[in-house]
């Protein structure tokens, strides 16, 4: 990380490490050794505890979204029914609709009609 109080620390310490002649793989095993695992900037899926880390967050979203559907199932309630209002205005909306969609429909025959 940019700015961060440890990594400028430690890209000195990897130039001293380079410079007296230690190859990569001895400097990130050095880091490794006396920082542990959590010094890498992912964890390798060899051991337990990488294995681990890389699928804890796919089964922590799992087990959440079925603690949420169950919930969301359980308290779910059921539709209150219509009102005789709201069935009047359901009807005239359906009867406006479907003359309109008739009207819609011849208008489209004329004019497939004239183009023959």
């Amino acid at each position: 990380m940019l700015r961060c109080s440890y990594s400028d620390p430690m890209r000195r310490r990897i130039y001293d490490m380079k410079s007296h002649g230690m190859s990569d793989q001895a400097v990130l095993s050095t880091i490794v050794r006396e920082q542990g695992v959590v010094a890498l900037s992912s964890p390798p899926a060899s051991s337990f505890g990488g294995l681990l880390t890389w699928i804890a967050p796919a089964v922590a979203l799992l087990i959440g979204f079925f603690i949420y559907s169950s919930f969301v199932r359980r308290h779910r309630k059921a539709p209150e029914p219509l009102s005789p209002v709201d069935q009047a205005m359901l009807e005239r909306f359906r009867t406006q609709i479907e003359r309109e969609l008739d009207e819609s429909a011849e208008h489209g025959k004329g004019q497939a009609g004239s183009r023959k």
